[in-house]
Parts: structure tokens; sequence; C-alpha cells
């Protein structure tokens, strides 16, 4: 990783992102550790299920896991920070907040982090209305993957503030 963010960087960026908002619920350390492992493993099992759903050509559930899985990783770095994110406008505002931290210092993995959160809304979206082409769907469901993989590596799981 090209920069370091500090854990005061990112929970300010989390609590900015929550901002006028429906409440969210601040965690004493130990629930927000069992939270964010909950959280953890819902992500890994929407994984398997994204990939399931590939094999078997269901790509309104490719849809709709790529979202959760997006979802969750959010709702555990939230958590991490001692949060807890509990609805979409609170998973858009900390993902938009995050992106926007990791813009101001590496410009590519923002726009990947910016394109990933609008990915993963129209692919929620998709499971609604049935909209988009298969083979938008899969190229989305990697593009969400990605943007999963990078916020896993720019906010590993941090001991709770």
């Amino acid at each position: 990783m090209p920069f370091s963010l500090s854990p005061p960087q990112v929970a300010a960026a989390i609590r900015a992102g929550l901002s006028g908002t429906r409440q969210n619920v601040e965690l004493a350390t130990g629930r927000a550790a069992e939270l964010a492992a909950v959280h953890r493993n819902i992500l890994a099992h929407y994984q398997q299920h994204v990939g399931k759903s590939l094999a078997e050509g269901d790509y309104l559930q490719v849809a709709e896991k790529s979202w959760g899985a997006y979802a969750q990783t959010i709702k555990a770095i939230g958590a991490d920070y001692r949060l807890r994110i509990s609805h979409h406008a609170g998973i858009t505002g900390v993902a938009s907040r995050l992106a926007l931290l990791v813009s101001d210092s590496d410009p590519a993995n923002g726009y990947v982090l910016r394109h990933g959160l609008a990915t993963a809304r129209s692919l929620h979206q998709h499971f609604y209305e049935n909209d988009l082409p298969d083979d938008g769907v899969i190229a989305d469901a990697d593009d969400v993957a990605t943007a999963i993989a990078l916020l896993q590596e720019l906010f590993p799981p941090e001991p709770a503030l």
C-alpha cells in the first residue's frame, strides 16, 4: 500500500459518512468485535453464493449477493470502529467517505472504491428491476469483488477504538 491511513482518519471518515443519516449505534468494544466477525462471516457466505449463482446462471442472485457482500464489508469496517451501520444511507455515506479519504492520497484506488460503490448499488437495484444484461451483471460483480478486496486491504480489521 503506497500510503497509510491512521485509525483516527478512518474513524472520522466513518462518522462523517454517518452524519445526517438515521440513528446508528455506538458499540462497546467487545460487541463491536463480535459484530465485525458476524459481518465478515456473512460476507464470506455471500461471496460463496455469488460464485455458485454465477455457475448456475442465476444473475439476479449474483447481483443481490454482490450488493450484500459489499454492504457486509462496509458494516464490518464500521464495527471495527465501534459503529453499527444499519441502513442503506449509512452504507452509502460511509463507503463514499472512505473512497474520498483514499482519493486524497491515491486517486486510482479512490476511483476503484467510488466505482465499486456505484456498481454495487446498481446491482442491488437490478435485483428488483431486472434491468441489466447478464454479461453486464457478470462484469459488475467482478468490479464489486475488486472493490471489496481493496476495502479489505486498505481497511483491515483494527482493534475497536
